[in-house]
């Protein structure tokens, strides 16, 4: 195992196979008297074209029951679906119907039909009842062009319990729309306080203003420091969120949310950032109960213009990350520590221009103290000089587990705090 206060750094590499010099000491970092562990990596000077590691294997979801006979459709209160026609009038007495009838409380779309609205409410379109079921078909409900993006507006609202959404499309058609010059929410998903037992299968958000997904209690009066009300045992099943001006998905304040599978790719325009794919950030001083178990597994973020998950700000615990892709973001993983993190199975590949301190950064908080667990981790086709591995918190933190290929930087592990480092590997050397 290798302490922090070790350095290891390659002195020659003559040629391919040739014995590896390793020369252990200590060094200090550029901020001073902190002890640096470095790993040099032979192909510094050049980077060979791969393509990234494919996606892990997602296990298929159960599927769902067959529809319903007496579902609502959208064309028995006049919509079209021909992705022309105006169906919002339609569309909002079909939700308002959902939402209050007394029996069939269940909705199907036509397969593959597109039906445009525009804003006539903040919240456009709401799932407020106990037990429906959504059947998308595979539909899409796409913003008409030219709606205006400074104001507030969530497309699809949800706020109860045993709710079910799935193959259903929101594509906020940003290109089509004014620019959005500031953070104004306009969000496509929104999971709202009161939310329990939801789930959202194969859904998507193309192109959003602002968010593809908000997850947060905006029922409760801010700040809110009870978590009673805050949306509770979510799944994401299969979801992409793509193309958002903001974030793709936004976990603001929850209590168990199962992320299983999925893309959340190319976040970026809005000023200001943070460009997530996944971000994972309550609000400071507001969201005081903030997030407590949040997994996500097998999916990907990729192509987003900040990192592929954030973890940030205070009162995040229980973050489990496991076989995640992460290709040509900002940087792969950016964690600001306030609870335990684990992180089992990382490929991260294509990164250019790093917008962090590493590839893969943990840095301090407010909250020291915690345990942030790394295994499995692969980073390959890297071009910047930032370490891949970056680590300045002071909590309990290890990896065990690092291939590092075709890597750039001459520094792979940059550890500014004790750090437990074992398995490494640079360019298929273990570094021992």
């Amino acid at each position: 195992m290798l302490q922090a206060s070790s350095v290891v750094r390659r002195s020659t590499f003559p040629r391919p196979g040739a014995a590896l010099m390793l020369v252990l000491g200590l060094a200090l970092s550029a901020c001073g008297t902190t002890p640096v562990l470095s790993m040099t990596s032979p192909n510094a000077d050049a980077l060979a074209s791969k393509s990234p590691a494919p996606a892990p294997a997602v296990k298929p979801p159960v599927q769902a029951p067959a529809i319903p006979a007496d579902a609502l459709t959208p064309e028995q209160f006049g919509a079209v679906g021909d992705g022309v026609s105006d169906d919002t009038a339609a569309l909002g007495a079909l939700f308002a119907q959902l939402n209050t009838q007394a029996a069939a409380p269940a909705m199907a779309f036509a397969p593959g039909k597109v039906y445009r609205f525009q804003r006539t409410a903040n919240d456009q379109f709401a799932v407020t009842r106990d037990g429906v079921t959504v059947y998308g078909n595979g539909a899409t409900l796409k913003v008409l062009d030219g709606v205006p993006t400074d104001t507030l507006w969530f497309v699809m609202r949800i706020a109860g319990p045993n709710i079910t959404i799935q193959d259903l499309t929101i594509d906020g058609n940003r290109d089509q729309r004014p620019l959005m010059l500031s953070d104004h929410t306009q969000t496509s998903w929104f999971i709202d306080g009161g939310s329990r037992a939801v789930t959202l299968r194969r859904v998507r958000s193309l192109n959003a203003p602002l968010d593809g997904m908000y997850i947060r209690d905006l029922v409760s009066p801010l700040p809110t420091r009870d978590a009673s009300r805050y949306p509770t045992d979510i799944r994401l099943e299969g979801v992409e969120m793509m193309n958002s001006g903001r974030n793709n998905l936004s976990i603001i304040s929850s209590r168990g949310v199962s992320i299983i599978g999925g893309r959340f790719n190319g976040a970026h325009g809005v000023i200001g950032g943070p460009w997530a794919g996944i971000d994972i950030e309550p609000n400071s001083g507001v969201d005081l109960a903030g997030n407590d178990g949040v997994t996500i597994e097998g999916a990907e973020t990729s192509d987003n213009e900040g990192s592929g998950i954030d973890v940030a700000q205070i009162n995040n615990r229980n973050i489990v990350i496991r076989d995640h892709a992460s290709h040509r973001n900002g940087t792969a993983l950016f964690l600001s520590p306030s609870g335990a993190i684990t992180v089992d199975g990382l490929r991260a590949s294509g990164y250019g221009s790093v917008s962090k301190a590493g590839v893969i950064a943990v840095v301090p908080s407010d909250i020291p103290g915690a345990t942030v667990r790394f295994s499995n981790i692969e980073v390959s086709d890297t071009a910047d000089a930032k370490p891949t591995f970056f680590q300045n918190y002071s909590g309990k933190v290890s990896l065990n587990g690092l291939k590092a290929s075709n890597v750039a930087t001459r520094t792979v592990l940059g550890t500014y705090q004790p750090t437990a480092v074992a398995n490494v590997f640079v360019d298929g050397v273990k570094i021992q």
